[in-house]
């Protein structure tokens, strides 16, 4: 049983830090663009990303610590970091669907671009 609560903990660590990083991953593509339907894109990208960090961070201490004031906070960061998750999916098909658009009018901005400055 040892072993078993070992390993959740390592697993869920891991899910929380591995989550963390692309988090950050996926902020710093969002400032780095400068395409709008990109940047909302890679900013709902991140905010699931979040999500995932929230619900592991809640089922971590869920799990390490066995008081009534942990279960209600695990479940308050399970229940925001599941919504969290779910709405930014919502958001992130929606845009999805809009970046072949974006694509091409980038690249009809760029052909007038350049043959404005010739």
């Amino acid at each position: 049983m040892e072993l078993m609560y070992q390993i959740t903990v390592s697993l869920l660590v891991t899910i929380l830090l591995v989550s963390f990083f692309m988090f950050l991953v996926y902020k710093i593509r969002q400032v780095r663009t400068n395409r709008e339907v990109r940047t909302v894109y890679y900013n709902s990208i991140s905010r699931i990303w979040f999500g995932i960090l929230m619900v592991s961070f809640g089922l971590n201490s869920i799990i390490q610590f066995g008081t009534a004031v942990s279960y209600i906070i695990g479940l308050l960061f399970i229940a925001v970091g599941g919504y969290n998750i779910w709405y930014f999916n919502k958001a992130r098909r929606k845009f999805k669907g809009n970046l072949p658009i974006e694509e091409k009018a980038w690249e009809e901005f760029e052909k007038k671009k350049k043959t404005s400055t010739k």
